[in-house]
């Protein structure tokens, strides 16, 4: 430990310079009345009374989008026994979402899910007896192709009689994915655009194709439910207009989306996260798509100042020594009444990286705990206060 950690009485600094994301020495749920109304809509979707099972999470860049999502990833949506998907800045293509997921879980574990769920339903006896003696051995022996061959059209039987889908196409599409493993035992970006040469995906398809990837993966991990955490669905906001082609891709996505949110036929929800002008946007764009989802929009609102010291002190005490005498103060080295301008403890990303800076960049000579005059050097650093002739004013 270096000698100013030493007299911060801190192990180490528990705030991040680039305060994207949750910490991973603290646990960090959101403020209370926003925690209420997530757990309140997660209650409202579980019992089945709402439509859509969407929530989005509309909020300006580093107000706790991000940390809100990752904390119903990695708290809330496990104790409610639902496997849950992060996406960041997927883009605008509906295949873009299939990719990603199917990437991230790995050709080897997806196949062994439809290996496991299958196998109950083959019914030529020599195959039951290959599906009995287990997927790994499957691997370890099937090379030759026209074993593969054989084994697809009983397969692609099997699929469509544990209920994954009813369509012949995706069926053999899925079937395939297990026959020709041995070959090929990952995923390529292609795999899963239609109409590419080697498509996993049946042409005029993707949704019910889609839909019988959730229902795999769902019947695969035993999962009451899927969720889709999309984080910054927004990139449609950095470029302020859209392309005719690309507003259509969006607004498809969105749009098959919600309606996988509201099918009857697989439990599936999603968290979507917007800036504002995003929202506006996409309202502009598609009122109707919006409209069904607007008792499901959650706004997140600034920090109060409680709020954000509530936050300090849950970095500060991960990284303070047991050792510590209390009489310090529990956000010490920082000041017990905040020292910050509003404008910077009411944003998190703002405060975050405020707050890493003091740290670092204290000497010996520091005066702790930290003034004011201190802090606000700080932040003027970070983010230089316009004069007045830059403000417009005279």
């Amino acid at each position: 430990m270096s000698n100013i950690l030493k007299k911060l009485r801190l192990d180490f600094n528990p705030f991040e310079p680039a305060a994207t994301g949750a910490p991973l020495h603290a646990k960090l749920p959101p403020p209370k009345k926003l925690e209420y109304r997530v757990k309140e809509l997660l209650d409202l979707h579980q019992s089945g009374a709402s439509g859509v099972k969407a929530i989005v999470i509309v909020g300006e860049y580093g107000t706790g989008k991000t940390c809100l999502l990752q904390w119903l990833h990695s708290e809330v949506f496990p104790s409610r026994h639902i496997k849950s998907f992060c996406f960041d800045n997927p883009g605008v293509q509906f295949y873009d979402l299939a990719n990603r997921l199917l990437r991230t879980i790995g050709r080897k574990d997806f196949a062994k899910f439809i290996w496991e769920l299958a196998g109950a339903y083959v019914t030529v006896p020599g195959q039951r007896r290959l599906f009995q003696k287990g997927y790994e051995e499957y691997l370890a022996t099937w090379f030759r192709p026209s074993r593969q061959q054989d084994l697809t059209i009983p397969l692609q039987e099997a699929i469509k009689s544990a209920n994954v889908t009813t369509n012949e196409q995706i069926a053999h599409c899925l079937a395939r994915i297990v026959t020709k493993i041995v070959k090929k035992p990952y995923f390529e970006y292609r795999d899963l655009i239609p109409r590419q040469s080697g498509s996993m995906v049946p042409e005029g398809e993707e949704a019910p194709y889609f839909r019988a990837i959730l229902k795999t993966i769902l019947q695969g991990t035993s999962a009451k439910a899927i969720a889709f955490l999309i984080d910054e669905f927004e990139e449609i906001d950095l470029q302020k207009r859209l392309t005719r082609r690309a507003a259509h891709d969006y607004l498809a996505t969105l749009k098959r989306l919600i309606n996988l949110a509201q099918s009857e036929q697989i439990d599936f929800w999603i968290v979507m996260s917007m800036t504002p002008d995003a929202y506006e946007i996409t309202k502009e764009l598609e009122p109707s798509l919006i409209e069904r989802i607007s008792d499901q929009i959650l706004n997140i609102d600034l920090l109060t100042s409680s709020e954000a010291l509530t936050l300090m002190r849950s970095r500060i005490e991960a990284a303070r020594s047991s050792e510590t005498d209390e009489s310090i103060g529990d956000i010490f080295p920082f000041p017990d009444d905040i020292g910050f301008r509003s404008n910077t403890y009411s944003n998190p990303r703002r405060l975050i990286k405020t707050c890493f800076r003091a740290i670092a960049q204290a000497d010996a000579d520091v005066q702790l705990p930290f003034t004011e005059d201190y802090l606000h050097k700080i932040e003027d650093e970070l983010y230089p206060q316009l004069t007045n002739s830059e403000n417009g004013q005279p």
